[in-house]
């Protein structure tokens, strides 16, 4: 068996070293609560999660979408990014717009009572030429333990416009940015 020369071992031990350390510091900013957002929904950059028992209009989810084929297919398009959640989804962030009671009307725009969403433009389809799916058009009633999910940075922010409104329980946690990056 071939040993490897002493000046190789050191650049190996330097390198061991430096993946052990930089390993620990991810996992620590993580448990901390920090988390990088690459979507477009939002800007890159690190945003933290907030302690915060409800959601409210407003807030910044960070949720795992429902596994489901309309989920699948937005994977394989490219619309949202492999990741952790189930179906092999990355977490999505999101703002709420609508929550328990709230009359959401969808059309060519989104309303939520009454008031049009900035970005809520509904596309029939993507910048491919692929068809949308769409949410369930006309008036709904935002249901208890849901919410309705919109970006109001990016217009082609995939969200509940086409895949409507998303369990309260699917949250991982409430977030604000920290460092964004353009």
């Amino acid at each position: 068996m071939n040993q490897i020369p002493k000046s190789n071992q050191k650049i190996l031990k330097v390198v061991i070293g430096t993946i052990l350390a930089l390993t620990l510091l991810f996992t620590l900013v993580y448990q901390l609560g920090y988390r990088i957002n690459l979507s477009k929904s939002y800007p890159k950059g690190i945003y933290k999660t907030i302690p915060k028992k409800t959601i409210e209009h407003g807030d910044f989810v960070m949720f795992c979408p429902k596994d489901s084929p309309l989920m699948q297919e937005a994977l394989k398009r490219n619309y949202i990014l492999n990741g952790t959640c189930d179906g092999g989804f990355y977490p999505l962030l999101k703002k709420v717009v609508g929550l328990q009671g709230d009359k959401v009307d969808i059309k060519d725009y989104v309303y939520i009572n009454g008031k049009k969403q900035k970005k809520g433009k509904l596309y029939k389809k993507d910048p491919k030429g692929n068809l949308l799916p769409r949410s369930k058009e006309g008036n709904i009633t935002i249901a208890k333990g849901y919410m309705f999910l919109l970006s109001d940075y990016h217009e082609l922010s995939f969200d509940s416009r086409y895949i409507g409104a998303v369990e309260i329980n699917r949250t991982l946690s409430l977030m604000k940015s920290v460092y964004l990056w353009k």
